[in-house]
């Protein structure tokens, strides 16, 4: 996610005005990607199909969901995230007010009834506020596949969050249910928090029946390009069928039609800008041109992208830019204004579909993996693109990332989990500044070409799959030939006292 900079971004936003027409985007060659299995050939563990109405005025969502298993255990947790904003929620503190902003209604999802391989078991909620939901499953055998099935209504809270909606759009992201994470640290059943990503969940199929009003068009993190449209007469509906595979969550947005696509492709990726008729043709341009060449930069370095299709949807929403499988949100500020950021946001979210889509973390306990991955993707693509430009971008992250000292006297750092951070300056000065400037150090040290060979073994070794600090640590090691701890210890927990240690690492990795 992209959580707007309010102290230094204007200043880096007149800079990168004036350098975003310096030249044009010519790709860079001589890096062969890694080979990424296709998303037909590989098997999800988990197959999502939901059948869901969608009624625009009266802001609800109903629909029957089936999940398809093989159990971990002899219960099941799924996330019921939109009950965070129910109205028995205790939202407050500066932080809360952020997410919520200045209007705000409540909402929430409820479950009317469960089934386990069509026997009913009844709801059984957990959390404080009813954010998760507990299914007691059979007793196991060695691949015995469960099906859970559960009828639910969605009130789409109205807030300035990833799940609310405006006069002409509706954005729905960590809306549908999903199984929580069981890791080797048992199940991750984290709440919803203020501050940061707080979300980790594993790779699933997904085939979706969504019914709509006429005259309303759907953007998903799935298919839409071959998917199977129905409209009704005279009910006067449009029904969509959409697929998506091997992806971490299904997000999508309902626009009326007001809003337009501007579609472009990257090899065999359907690449397509949403924006609304009124929106200035310059901002839009530049804006969906990003979102093109970066994702082709980034599949030159990191390894092709995979899926098929990738949607940039013009929301409202406090974060700036939020990444969802082949489908991520831009706030709606980005596409009026001409500094320049919006191509920034768009460039970091583009990012996320390696790390965090690809190549999954828990981002409760491990945001830095992801976001700093994502961050320094996103400077080192606009120094691709302008020399002066990546300047700019990059003292903005390296002034972030010199505040570290000071936050570790408070026991923070970059390694902090979500609940640790006092506030979203914080968040930003680590998780992104100092995470993200950790690896532009290196790319510095080792040169762009050694460093991205590493980064492309470690999309193709956890492609699909989760990944964590220790896997990232072992890869180091294993590139410098000597314990690559120390070097992360120095930036991400600002063990000061291992400088020459980390130091040392480095030269070492030079010359391996």
């Amino acid at each position: 996610m992209w959580r707007k900079h309010w102290v230094v971004i204007v200043a880096v936003g007149v800079v990168l005005t004036v350098l975003l027409t310096i030249r044009p985007w010519t790709g860079q060659a001589g890096l062969d990607a890694q080979e990424i299995v296709p998303i037909g050939q590989r098997q999800a563990a988990v197959t999502y199909k939901a059948d869901v109405q969608i009624d625009m005025n009266k802001h609800v969502v109903k629909g029957m969901l089936t999940a398809r298993f093989v159990p971990q255990d002899d219960q099941a947790f799924f996330h019921l995230y939109p009950n965070a904003f129910s109205a028995n929620a205790a939202l407050s503190g500066e932080n809360w007010e952020v997410v919520l902003g200045k209007q705000r209604e409540p909402g929430g999802i409820k479950i009317s009834e469960v089934r386990v391989n069509g026997k009913s078991v009844g709801v059984q909620y957990a959390g404080k506020t009813k954010t998760l939901l507990q299914v007691p499953l059979p007793a196991r055998t060695s691949s015995a596949e469960t099906v859970v099935e559960m009828n639910f209504q969605l009130e789409v809270p109205y807030n300035n969050g990833r799940m609310s909606y405006h006069d002409h759009a509706m954005w729905l992201g960590n809306w549908l249910p999903i199984l929580a994470v069981k890791d080797a640290g048992g199940w991750r059943l984290d709440p919803y928090s203020a501050i940061g990503d707080p979300f980790y969940s594993d790779v699933a199929n997904y085939h979706l029946r969504v019914q709509l009003s006429e005259g309303y068009q759907l953007a998903t993190s799935g298919l839409e390009s071959v998917a199977v449209i129905t409209e009704t007469r005279p009910q006067r509906l449009k029904i969509y069928e959409v697929d998506a595979w091997n992806v971490r969550d299904f997000a999508l947005v309902v626009m009326d039609e007001t809003y337009q696509p501007i579609s472009g492709k990257v090899g065999e990726t359907i690449v397509r800008t949403w924006v609304q008729k009124s929106d200035d043709p310059q901002n839009v341009e530049r804006i969906h041109e990003t979102a093109r060449e970066s994702l082709d930069y980034y599949g030159k370095q990191f390894g092709v992208y995979p899926y098929k299709e990738y949607d940039v949807v013009k929301t409202g929403g406090f974060f700036g830019g939020m990444e969802y499988p082949s489908l991520v949100f831009i706030a709606q500020e980005y596409f009026e204004r001409s500094d320049g950021m919006g191509e920034a946001v768009v460039a970091h979210e583009t990012a996320h579909q390696w790390f965090y889509g690809l190549v999954g973390n828990d981002e409760v306990r491990e945001a830095w993996l992801d976001e700093g991955l994502t961050d320094y993707a996103t400077m080192v693509f606009l120094q691709q693109k302008s020399l002066a430009r990546s300047q700019a971008y990059i003292q903005m992250r390296l002034g972030q990332a010199r505040a570290a000292e000071g936050y570790a006297n408070q026991g923070v750092t970059a390694k902090s989990s979500v609940e640790a951070f006092p506030d979203w300056r914080s968040y930003n000065d680590l998780v992104y500044g100092r995470a993200g400037a950790m690896w532009w150090n290196l790319k510095e040290e080792w040169g762009v070409e050694r460093l991205h060979q590493v980064l492309r073994q470690y999309v193709r070794d956890h492609q699909y799959k989760q990944a964590n600090g220790e896997q990232i640590t072992a890869l180091l090691t294993a590139t410098a030939g000597a314990d690559a701890s120390p070097y992360l210890d120095y930036w991400l927990r600002v063990e000061l006292e291992k400088a020459e240690a980390a130091s040392n690492w480095v030269e070492k990795g030079k010359h391996e």
